[in-house]
């Protein structure tokens, strides 16, 4: 896919779909109980990052303080949307027992976004501590949503343990490429652990001056 950045865009028809994904959003949040927000996909290459990037800057324009985490610690892509580095990031700081605030970039006001950092060995014990689910409590207090990039779900467990400690999920789907029952079963083992899944977002449309409006449809 493409790479699109919506900052640099923001009139295009693109841009203005990511803009009705983060409508809904709030209108899934009317209680306020909805602060971490996984955005996954069944398999690799359904644009997942980039939608995810996208769609955290167009909610920061919506006057929103958003944190993007890297929580792909596999394989993490986060760093290179952004063209940061990523020598230090979540990794290190569960490692460090430091402050968050020294490990997240400002890219965008309202933005700020954390790495991945080094790759661990052992990163579903990484995801499923008690250190991580604590630092996720702690940044709810200083972030209005955060959204967190997890690994495609037929690859590895690790999103399924991330949803458990989210308090939604949007799924992303390849236009044309995901198989209609591998999305199944992604959403089935999701709904095994109780996932709140707001939303679908389907990628990949091929724009045209029929559909360019539906890029990314939410439902």
């Amino acid at each position: 896919m493409e790479k699109f950045t919506a900052k640099d865009s923001p009139k295009s028809p693109i841009t203005e779909a990511y803009r009705k994904v983060a409508a809904n959003i709030q209108f899934a949040n009317i209680d306020g109980n909805i602060r971490t927000i996984m955005v996954t996909s069944s398999m690799e290459n359904e644009g997942k990052s980039t939608t995810i990037s996208n769609l955290a800057t167009v909610m920061a324009d919506l006057g929103k303080k958003i944190l993007l985490a890297d929580f792909d610690l596999r394989k993490p892509s986060i760093h290179k949307q952004f063209g940061l580095s990523n020598r230090k990031g979540l990794t290190d700081l569960l490692l460090n027992k430091d402050n968050f605030k020294n490990y997240v970039n400002n890219v965008y006001p309202g933005l700020d976004v954390m790495t991945a950092g080094k790759i661990p060995s052992n990163p579903y014990e990484i995801l499923n501590s008690n250190a991580i689910r604590e630092l996720v409590k702690e940044l709810q207090k200083h972030y209005d949503y955060i959204f967190l990039d997890t690994p495609p779900m037929i690859l590895v467990s690790d999103p399924i343990t991330i949803a458990s400690y989210s308090d939604a999920v949007i799924l992303t789907i390849a236009f044309s490429e995901t198989e209609r029952e591998v999305a199944k079963k992604t959403i089935e083992s999701l709904k095994k652990v109780n996932a709140n899944i707001i939303g679908t977002i389907l990628n990949k449309v091929p724009v045209t001056k029929q559909n360019k409006y539906y890029y990314n449809y939410y439902y």
